[in-house]
C-alpha cells in the first residue's frame, strides 16, 4: 500500500488561500458590491426599464385633471350670544369634534345636496365614457355580482345609479385639515377646470348651510323636550318637599348640622384618648412582665433610682474591705464580723427599696389597665350614638338633597327654555370660508417630472435591492475565490464556459469533441486553461509531482471526465508518459472519446478475466495511452478496494509518468473515496455558478474522514462574460490570436465569444 506522503510533500497554497478552518471572514469592501453590480447588470437594466417605460407610458397617456382648493375656518366654539350651549352646542374642545366635522364634510347626504344644487347628473365629467376593453370586462362582472344580491326593479336601478354618482363625486373630494390650525382644505380633482373651482366652493356653503340647519332642528327638539320635562319636574319638586318636611316632624329634626359635629367631635376626642391609653397600657405591661421575670436590676426605675445605686456603690465599697481582710484574718475577725453586718443591713436595704419600686410597677400597670378599659366602654357607646345619628343624617340628606336637585333642575330648565325662544332665531355659525377656490391654470396631475423622477429612483432601487436578493439566494461556487475563502481549499484555476453550438461547430468542423481541445486546439481559451492546471498539478508537491491523480466531482455531470482528459493531454504535452484510466465503471466515457469501443477493461482485469497489458490502449495523442472500464460490473467499489488494484497501480507507476484516474461522484458512491486512498492526490471539479458550497463542503468532509490528499479545486465551466476574469481572458487573446494577429473581440456576448476565441 501507498504511503501517505510526508509533509514536506504537501502542496505550497496558492497566493490568498489560508488552509486554517478558523480563517477570519474577509471584510466586504466596494469592490464587492461592484462585482455584484456587473454580474446582474441585465437584471438591474431590464427592471429599471420595466418599471420607467411603464411609468412614463402611464403618465403621458393620462388625462390631465385639474384640482381646485377651497380654504374654511372651523373655530373651536360657537358664538356665546346667549349662555345656551349645553343643550345644543357639542363639545368642541375634544379632538373628536374636528374628526367628525372632516366627515361630515365628505358625508354622502352633503354630496347630494351638492350634485342637486349643480346638476352635476347630466355634467360630462359625470355621463358615460367609452371604455377599454380592461374596464368593460370589469364593469360586467361588477355588475353582475350586484345583481345576485340586489333586486331587478325599476327602482333598484335608480338607486343605483344615484349611489354610484354620489360616489364618483367622493372619490374627486379630498378633505385635508391643515396641521397646527383650524383651517381646513376641501379639494376637488376634475377633468374641467371651471368644475373643479365651482364645486369645492358650492360644498364649502352648503355645509355652513347644513350646519345651521344642524343647530336650528335641534333648537326646536330642545324646546319641545323642555316644555315636558317642566310639568315633570314641578310634581317632583312638590312631592321632594312635602317628603322631608313629614321626615324632619317625625323626628323632631330641625338642622343636623351641629348636633352632628359635636357628636363626631366627642367620638374624636374618646378615640385619641383612647389611643393614648392603650399605648400608655402596653409600655407599663412590658415594664410589669419585665418585673415579673425578676431581672430586678435591669428595670429602668431601678436603674433610675438614685438611692439604690448608693447602696450598690456602698455595698462593693464594704465587700471590697471585707475581701482584703480576708486574706489575713478569719471570718470571726471582729472587724470582719462588722464589715459582714453592714454589708448584710445595705443588702436589706436594697431589697426592700427594689420591693416598693416593683410593687409601684404593678400598680401603674393595674391602673391603665382599668383606665383603658373604661375609656373603652365610653368610646362604644359614643361610637354607637353617631351611628344613629348618622344614620338619621344620611335619610334627612338624602330627602334634603333630592328637593335639592329637583328645585334646580326645574329653574335650569325654565331658564333653558327661556334661552331656546331666543336661540332659535339666531343663525351665526362657526364655521367661515377664508379663500374660495380659483380657476386652476395648469393640471394637477400628472406630474410628469415628478413621475419619472420617482420612476428612475424606485426603478434603480428595486433594480439593485433585486440584485443583491438574487446575490444572496446564489450560494453556489463561482470564482477561484470561492473555492479558497468559504471552503479553504486550493483553487487550480476555472475553466471557461463553451456553449452548445460551440461544441456542435468544433465538432462538426474538426472531428473533435470538446474533451480533446487541448490537442486539437492548442492556442484556445480552453487549452491555455487546461495547461494552468497542469502547472497548478506539477508544482502541487515540494519536490517531485504526483505520479497517480484522481479527478472526480461532488455530484455527476460536472465535467470531471473533461477535465481528466484534457489535463492528461496537457501533461502528455510536456513529453511525459501518460495513462488515463477509467475508473468510472458504472457510467464510462473514456472509450468514446479516445475512439474504442468498451470492450474489455479494468473491470475485466480486475475479475480476473484478463490481463493488463491487453487493456492498456494506444491513443491517436503522443504519450497518451488510456485503459477502459470494461462492462460495468456489479461491485465496482470492492474492484477498486480490492489488493489486485492497488498492486496494479504500483506496477503502473513504474511504467508511466502521471496515472490520471476518471473517478465517480464523491457523493453517492464509495468509489472516489476507496480510489483516494490509492492515489497520490485528488482534484475535484465543480460546475461554476451550478455547484452549491454545501455541495462541495460535504464532499470534502468525505475525502477527509479517510485522509485523502485534495490537490485542488476546478471550476468548471464557468461564464467568464459575467466575471471578473473575462476582461483578463479576453485581453489574452487580444494579444495572442492566432498567428500572433490581434482579434478585437466583443464583450457583449460571452457565448459569441467563446465561439470567436476558439
Amino acid at each position: 500500500m501507498r504511503q501517505a506522503p510526508s509533509d514536506e510533500h504537501y502542496q505550497i497554497p496558492p497566493p490568498g488561500y489560508y488552509g486554517s478552518p478558523f480563517q477570519e471572514e474577509r471584510e466586504v469592501n466596494l469592490r464587492d458590491y461592484w462585482k455584484v453590480i456587473r454580474k446582474r447588470q441585465w437584471t438591474i437594466i431590464a427592471f429599471f426599464l420595466i418599471v420607467v417605460v411603464t411609468t412614463a407610458v402611464g403618465t403621458f397617456t393620462m388625462s390631465p385633471i385639474y384640482r381646485g382648493t377651497a380654504t374654511i375656518q372651523i373655530n373651536k366654539e360657537n358664538p356665546q350670544i346667549v349662555d345656551f350651549k349645553e343643550i345644543f352646542a357639542v363639545n368642541t374642545m375634544d379632538r373628536d369634534y374636528y374628526q367628525t366635522q372632516y366627515k361630515l364634510l365628505e358625508s354622502r347626504n352633503l354630496a347630494r345636496r351638492v350634485i342637486d344644487l349643480l346638476g352635476l347628473a347630466e355634467h360630462p365629467e359625470f355621463l358615460s365614457k367609452p371604455q377599454s376593453p380592461l374596464q368593460r370586462w370589469r364593469s360586467r362582472i361588477t355588475n353582475s355580482l350586484a345583481a345576485l344580491f340586489s333586486s331587478s326593479d325599476g327602482d333598484s336601478s335608480e338607486n343605483d345609479r344615484e349611489s354610484l354618482l354620489i360616489s364618483g363625486f367622493l372619490n374627486r373630494v379630498k378633505i385635508e385639515p391643515m396641521r397646527n390650525t383650524r383651517l381646513v382644505r376641501i379639494h376637488f380633482d376634475s377633468h374641467y377646470p371651471e368644475l373643479s373651482s365651482l364645486v369645492p366652493n358650492t360644498l364649502a356653503t352648503q355645509y355652513i348651510q347644513q350646519n345651521l340647519e344642524t343647530r336650528f332642528v335641534a333648537t326646536e327638539q330642545a324646546k319641545e323636550w323642555l316644555t315636558g320635562q317642566l310639568e315633570v319636574l314641578k310634581a317632583k319638586v312638590e312631592r321632594a318637599d312635602e317628603a322631608l318636611q313629614a321626615f324632619a316632624s317625625k323626628h323632631g329634626i330641625v338642622s343636623l348640622e351641629e348636633k352632628e359635629n359635636i357628636t363626631m367631635q366627642r367620638l374624636t376626642e374618646l378615640n385619641e384618648a383612647l389611643t393614648k391609653a392603650e399605648s400608655d397600657r402596653i409600655a407599663k405591661e412590658a415594664l410589669y412582665k419585665q418585673a415579673s421575670e425578676q431581672d430586678y436590676d435591669s428595670l429602668p426605675p431601678i436603674l433610675e433610682n438614685t438611692l439604690i445605686q448608693d447602696l450598690k456603690q456602698a455595698y462593693i465599697q464594704l465587700d471590697a474591705q471585707y475581701m482584703r481582710l480576708g486574706e489575713t484574718f478569719k471570718p470571726e475577725y471582729p472587724e470582719m464580723v462588722r464589715l459582714k453586718n453592714q454589708m448584710d443591713t445595705i443588702q436589706r436595704r436594697l431589697d426592700a427599696e427594689a420591693g416598693r419600686i416593683i410593687a409601684g410597677i404593678r400598680s401603674d400597670y393595674q391602673a391603665s389597665l382599668r383606665r383603658e378599659s373604661l375609656l373603652r366602654e365610653t368610646f362604644q357607646r359614643q361610637k354607637a350614638k353617631a351611628m344613629q345619628m348618622k344614620q338619621r343624617a344620611i335619610q334627612y340628606n338624602i330627602l334634603k338633597r333630592e328637593a335639592d336637585t329637583n328645585r334646580d333642575l326645574y329653574n335650569a330648565l325654565l331658564q333653558r327654555m327661556k334661552e331656546a325662544g331666543v336661540s332659535a332665531a339666531i343663525t351665526a355659525s362657526n364655521i367661515q370660508i377664508v379663500d374660495g377656490a380659483e380657476l386652476p391654470t395648469e393640471p394637477f396631475k400628472p406630474n410628469k417630472r415628478l413621475n419619472l423622477l420617482l420612476a428612475t429612483v424606485v426603478g434603480l432601487f428595486l433594480g439593485f435591492g433585486l440584485a443583491f436578493f438574487f446575490e444572496y439566494l446564489d450560494n453556489t461556487v463561482k470564482t477561484p475565490e470561492d473555492v479558497e475563502q468559504l471552503i479553504q481549499l486550493p483553487s487550480f484555476g476555472m475553466i471557461p464556459e463553451i456553449a452548445y453550438e460551440r461544441r456542435r461547430r468544433l465538432d462538426e468542423g474538426n472531428s473533435y469533441p470538446v474533451e480533446l481541445v487541448t490537442f486539437a486546439h492548442p492556442k484556445s481559451m480552453l487549452s491555455e486553461a487546461y495547461r494552468n492546471v497542469r502547472t497548478s498539478i506539477l508544482l502541487s508537491f515540494s519536490e517531485k509531482p504526483p505520479k497517480r491523480i484522481a479527478i472526480s466531482s461532488p455530484n455527476p455531470a460536472e465535467g470531471k471526465t473533461t477535465t481528466a482528459i484534457n489535463t492528461a493531454i496537457a501533461l502528455s504535452q510536456t513529453g511525459a508518459r501518460v495513462l488515463v484510466v477509467d475508473s468510472d465503471m458504472r457510467k464510462p466515457r473514456v472509450h468514446s472519446i479516445l475512439g474504442e469501443e468498451n470492450g474489455a477493461g479494468l473491470s475485466n482485469f480486475l475479475s480476473g478475466n484478463t490481463e493488463l497489458k491487453s487493456i492498456i490502449k494506444k491513443s491517436d495523442i503522443p504519450n497518451l495511452y488510456y485503459i477502459p472500464a470494461g462492462p460495468v460490473p456489479p461491485n465496482p467499489s470492492e474492484l477498486l478496494g480490492s489488493k489486485l488494484f492497488k498492486a496494479t497501480m504500483q506496477f503502473l507507476g513504474e511504467k508511466f509518468d502521471h496515472i490520471v484516474f476518471d473517478s465517480p461522484p464523491v457523493l453517492g458512491f464509495a468509489d472516489a473515496t476507496i480510489l483516494s486512498a490509492s492515489v497520490d492526490g485528488i482534484i475535484l471539479v465543480v460546475q461554476g455558478g451550478k455547484t452549491p458550497r454545501e455541495t462541495l463542503q460535504r464532499a470534502k468532509d468525505i475525502l477527509h474522514q479517510v485522509n485523502a490528499k485534495i490537490l485542488g479545486v476546478v471550476v468548471n465551466r464557468v461564464d467568464i462574460g459575467r466575471s471578473d476574469y473575462g476582461y483578463y481572458y479576453y485581453r489574452y487573446h487580444y494579444y495572442y490570436g492566432k498567428e500572433g494577429k490581434r482579434k478585437k473581440l466583443p464583450y457583449t456576448s460571452d457565448r459569441e465569444s467563446n465561439s470567436q476565441q476558439i
